[in-house]
């Protein structure tokens, strides 16, 4: 697959008015998570997905960034994990703040993870489930958590492949931080609770370090995906391949967690989004309307 050229400046402002608008009506939006959106470009005639990481404080710090999401990519080829093409660019703005883009050929939706096990008879197991398992028994390290969400996977019968990058989740050797600089995911917040969200969205992290978290939170959010019918056959796989110890209850109590938390940090978002335009400064991120816990 070849990637177009894409002057990012042009996107840049193009998000930048949707930010002010706080609307993303007017986005030829492919998708959203909890971190960022996707957006489709060029808006007229699509040929790429762009995903945009909230600012760096300078070209430094987005570069540390991008060596962090380069090295997850090693990881992966070294695992046999297949990566859906991806290209990481630093946009530099005027003011020296460093923004990042992922730039990816556009998915066909039918073959996202959870489309495909929506789509799919019920049975004992998946094959798509089983390479899931297999992928986050090879890539997950103390030091590297492992989002594997059926929505970060396609599957086009044969591979499974890892599509979403835009929060690596690795952390330093005493685990406690980030590689890269949080302060560009943590300015969406406010200032005074910053400190308190790096140690739990840290601690969170550490969730997907281990094969059994990482795939406990795949079942959990088979769950959110309507996919409940599935969860007992992705539980009984992950124990059989695994030789663990996921259960329902274990499942359920990570969900009810998740279902509390992510509407809690949309609303902080939203807060700091107010106080900020409210008082003459600048909010960087575009959020969505809602969670996918409210979908």
């Amino acid at each position: 697959m070849t990637h177009m050229a894409i002057d990012f400046g042009d996107v840049e402002a193009f998000i930048a008015r949707a930010i002010r608008s706080r609307s993303t009506a007017d986005l030829p939006l492919l998708g959203h998570g909890e971190i960022s959106v996707v957006l489709a470009w060029p808006a007229d005639e699509p040929v790429a997905a762009v995903k945009r990481v909230p600012p760096f404080r300078d070209r430094e710090a987005a570069q540390k960034y991008v060596d962090v999401c380069a090295e997850f990519f090693d990881t992966l080829r070294n695992a046999e994990v297949a990566a859906w093409p991806t290209m990481v660019h630093i946009h530099v703005r005027d003011d020296d703040r460093a923004v990042v883009y992922h730039q990816q050929p556009i998915a066909d939706l039918a073959q996202l993870g959870s489309n495909v096990m929506r789509a799919a008879p019920l049975a004992d197991s998946h094959p798509l489930l089983d390479a899931i398992i297999e992928a986050a028994a090879r890539v997950c390290n103390p030091t590297l958590g492992f989002d594997c969400q059926l929505a970060n996977w396609l599957w086009d019968g044969n591979t499974a492949t890892q599509l979403d990058f835009t929060s690596p989740f690795a952390l330093t050797v005493d685990r406690d931080d980030l590689r890269y600089d949080a302060h560009a995911f943590l300015q969406e917040y406010p200032l005074v609770i910053r400190p308190y969200l790096k140690k739990e969205f840290t601690s969170l992290i550490r969730r997907f370090t281990k094969a059994e978290g990482a795939l406990t939170d795949m079942v959990a959010n088979m769950m959110k995906e309507g996919l409940d019918e599935w969860v007992e056959p992705a539980i009984n796989a992950i124990n059989l391949q695994l030789g663990s110890n996921v259960t329902r209850v274990k499942v359920q109590r990570m969900y009810d967690h998740d279902r509390k938390l992510m509407p809690s940090v949309l609303k902080l978002k939203k807060a700091q989004r107010w106080w900020l335009t409210h008082t003459g400064r600048r909010y960087e991120q575009l959020l969505p309307v809602r969670t996918t816990y409210h979908e």
